[in-house]
């Protein structure tokens, strides 16, 4: 059953799919369809265009991601590179609550050769923009259940290709996904599918015992007509806002009966923590507070996902 509260495209739809002869799931999908949160993530950074697609997408694939794993805490997806961009960063905890954030190199000149060189019919290209490095996949429950994390190279290609090798290099799923993200005249849309293999078990159907060798079968042949499926969907489609995520679902797979679960939503709320920030100030020694203060002796501490400013004196007194 769908949650009509939630916004259309500020929610990540789970689905199932079958092989269209029992109802055993043998795929299990995400759509995220995030424009609101990216929107409003993306109007408080002066990204250059094509930066800020990229962050879109990591957005739009961190919260798709987030949504298999079973987790109290915070997921994050962080990229790090010797280009351009050295640092692409988005994270979203269990409530939803999504933030991102890019460092960038001053060099206008070299932005402008790559957004020159980026088609903005597709993905951006990691190399283009980040160059040699690599990207990690981390959940982090803090002190409950530790912290785990799955690590790829960067390459040349998208980043929707570094989440399937990791699939495939740490949790050996069979794993397909596509996003798309670009500014419109209603702001931005970001969107990440996801197909994920559900691995294939014998068990009783129809009172006769289904063996190994025939739910391989029925696995192998639904897992490649949903990957032909959804490679038929276009980026027009994907980012159009008269669509809503269980009409992609419906429209592309309606031959595998699709079972839609509960929708989730996505947020843009940053976790910026003022005791932690006056913790940090308070661990700093008379001449760090010095250099650290302005000609008025007072210190300005701002958040680099949310933007928001806090001001100190010298005495560390949170003046507004």
């Amino acid at each position: 059953m769908l949650n009509d509260n939630l916004p259309a495209d500020a929610q990540i739809l789970p689905f199932y799919l079958a092989n269209g002869s029992d109802k055993t799931a043998l795929i299990r999908g995400r759509i995220a369809s995030i424009g609101r949160p990216v929107s409003a993530i993306l109007e408080r950074h002066a990204y250059p265009e094509v930066v800020a697609t990229l962050q879109a997408e990591a957005l739009a694939l961190a919260a798709c991601l987030s949504s298999t794993l079973k987790f109290d805490g915070v997921f994050t997806l962080q990229a790090k590179g010797d280009g351009l961009v050295r640092t692409l960063l988005a994270d979203i905890n269990e409530k939803g609550n999504l933030r991102g954030y890019v460092a960038l190199e001053d060099n206008p000149k070299a932005l402008q050769a790559v957004a020159f060189a980026h088609d903005p019919k597709g993905p951006v290209k990691l190399g283009q923009l980040m160059g040699k490095g690599y990207i990690a996949f981390t959940v982090d429950e803090g002190s409950k259940n530790g912290r785990y994390q799955g690590i790829v190279e960067l390459d040349d290609r998208h980043i929707s290709d570094a989440a399937m090798r990791w699939y495939e290099n740490s949790e050996q799923l069979d794993t397909e996904v596509v996003c798309a993200a670009a500014k419109g005249a209603d702001g931005w849309q970001a969107v990440a599918l996801m197909l994920q293999r559900i691995a294939a078990e014998g068990g009783k159907g129809n009172g006769l015992m289904k063996t190994d060798f025939a739910a391989r079968m029925s696995s192998d042949e639904a897992w490649h007509t949903a990957k032909t499926l959804m490679g038929s969907i276009t980026r027009a489609e994907l980012l159009d806002p008269a669509l809503l995520p269980q009409d992609i679902v419906f429209r592309l797979f309606n031959s595998m009966a699709p079972h839609i679960a509960p929708t989730r939503p996505v947020i843009d709320k940053c976790r910026c923590n003022v005791e932690k920030i006056e913790l940090m100030l308070r661990e700093l020694s008379p001449n760090e507070v010095g250099d650290l203060a302005d000609e008025n002796g007072n210190l300005t501490i701002t958040c680099e996902f949310c933007k928001n400013s806090r001001v100190y004196n010298k005495d560390l007194v949170p003046l507004y």
